[in-house]
């Protein structure tokens, strides 16, 4: 009976350990702005809703998922459950305006945005 109350105890610690290491650090922030695939916004600047269709066939294809604000600030995304891409949450939404509130974190002018929810 010890040994299994020391096993489960030991797993417990160790999933929560692991947990909290996946977790990124930064603020909780609110973005609005436009889904862009990226290889195509930063290869000719493409986007709005005449490229949707391209987009979102970029999307798929596994090219990444960025959202540009009215500053022209980008946002390359992740997303924060369980290490879902952001893919997921945005595919659907490529090309259009949307409300993106996330973990930011900003490392070496690179600006992450974790996605907890897409509006």
């Amino acid at each position: 009976m010890k040994r299994q109350t020391l096993g489960l105890s030991v797993a417990m610690v160790l999933v929560t350990a692991l947990t909290g290491l996946a977790e990124p650090k930064g603020p909780t922030v609110t973005v609005k702005g436009e889904a862009v695939d990226m290889w195509c916004y930063m290869e000719g600047g493409e986007h709005g809703p005449t490229h949707k269709a391209c987009a979102t066939a970029c999307a798929k294809g596994g090219n990444p998922i960025g959202i540009v604000d009215a500053k022209g600030d980008i946002y390359l995304t992740a997303g924060l459950q369980d290490h879902q891409p952001a893919r997921d949450l945005l595919l659907s939404k490529m090309s259009e305006q949307v409300t993106v509130t996330g973990t930011l974190v900003t490392k070496g002018g690179t600006k992450m945005l974790f996605v907890k929810s897409v509006q």
